[in-house]
C-alpha cells in the first residue's frame, strides 16, 4: 500500500476490480496448487487492501511485518503448512498462469530448491515467479542479515548458487523489452489499457493474446517504455513481433 512511486496501487481499479483481486484471479488458475495465501503488512494502512481480499472465500490472509517481508512470507508459510512456495508479488496483474505452471512443474521434476523466471534470460518483467522449499525460506528468515534481503525476501538464496543450486528459466521468445510490472503511473495506464482491451471478452489471456495485442498496437507498450527497467545486452526494445 506503501509504495513510493504509486501509493495504493495495488487497490487502483483494472476492469471494475481493485488490481490485486484480478492479480490473485489469475494465480487461482495456476494448477497444482493447493493453496492460495496473500501475506499483508500488519498496519493500519492495510485496513482498505484486507476489506477487499476479506471476499474471496478461497484466499487465506496473513498478517506480517511491513518491513521485513522475509519473516511476513516465512510466517505464511509456517501457517499454510507449505512445504514448496510459488512466489507471485502484488504488482504482476499480468503474470501469466502457463508460465507459473512451468516453473513450478520444473522445481518438481527437478527436485530444485529454488527455481524462478529470469528476465535476464527473455521473460517479461511481471511474468515473475519463483518457487522454493519451505526449509530454504526458513533457513533464509533465520540466517539472512542484509535489509535488502529482508525485504524483498529471495536474494538470500540467489546470491549463494554454491549452496541453493537454482533454476532459471528463460523465455522464448525474448520478451525483456515488455514491462508488465506496476510500479509507475505510467505502468498502471499502461496495464490498464490492456485490461480495457481484453478483459471483457477474454478475462483468461495470457501471453498469446498479449501477443497479439501488442503486434497490432504497439503503441500500447510505449505508455510505460520510458520507465527505467533492467537492462541486458541484446535487449530489442523496438520488438513487438511474435511467432
Amino acid at each position: 500500500m506503501n509504495s513510493t512511486r504509486l501509493p495504493g496501487k495495488v487497490m487502483k481499479p483494472l476492469a471494475g476490480a481493485p488490481l490485486i483481486i484480478r492479480m490473485l484471479e489469475r494465480v487461482k488458475r495456476i494448477k497444482g496448487i493447493d493453496e492460495i495465501a496473500a501475506a499483508v503488512p500488519d498496519s493500519d494502512d492495510s485496513a482498505p487492501l484486507i476489506e477487499a481480499l476479506s471476499g474471496l472465500d478461497w484466499l487465506t490472509i496473513i498478517k506480517g511485518p511491513e518491513a521485513d517481508v522475509l519473516t511476513r512470507t516465512a510466517i505464511a508459510a509456517r501457517e499454510t503448512r507449505a512445504d514448496t512456495i510459488v512466489r507471485i508479488t502484488s504488482d504482476c496483474p499480468l503474470v501469466d498462469p502457463a508460465v507459473s505452471e512451468s516453473v513450478l512443474a520444473a522445481f518438481r521434476a527437478l527436485g530444485g530448491v529454488y527455481a524462478r523466471t529470469s528476465i535476464e534470460r527473455g521473460f517479461p518483467l511481471g511474468f515473475d515467479t519463483e518457487v522454493l522449499a519451505a526449509d530454504i525460506l526458513f533457513e533464509a528468515e533465520k540466517e539472512a542479515t542484509d535489509p535488502y534481503e529482508r525485504e524483498h525476501v529471495t536474494p538470500y538464496i540467489w546470491r549463494r548458487p554454491e549452496k541453493y543450486p537454482s533454476l532459471i528459466l528463460g523465455g522464448i521468445p525474448d520478451r525483456r523489452n515488455w514491462r508488465l510490472v506496476v510500479d509507475t503511473p505510467e505502468d498502471y495506464e499502461m496495464v490498464k489499457t490492456v485490461y480495457d482491451r481484453l478483459y471483457a471478452s477474454q478475462p483468461e489471456f495470457g501471453f498469446p493474446e498479449l501477443c497479439a495485442l501488442f503486434s497490432e498496437y504497439p503503441e500500447i507498450l510505449k505508455i510505460s517504455a520510458d520507465v527505467p527497467s533492467p537492462v541486458y545486452v541484446g535487449l530489442a526494445s523496438d520488438d513487438t513481433s511474435c511467432p
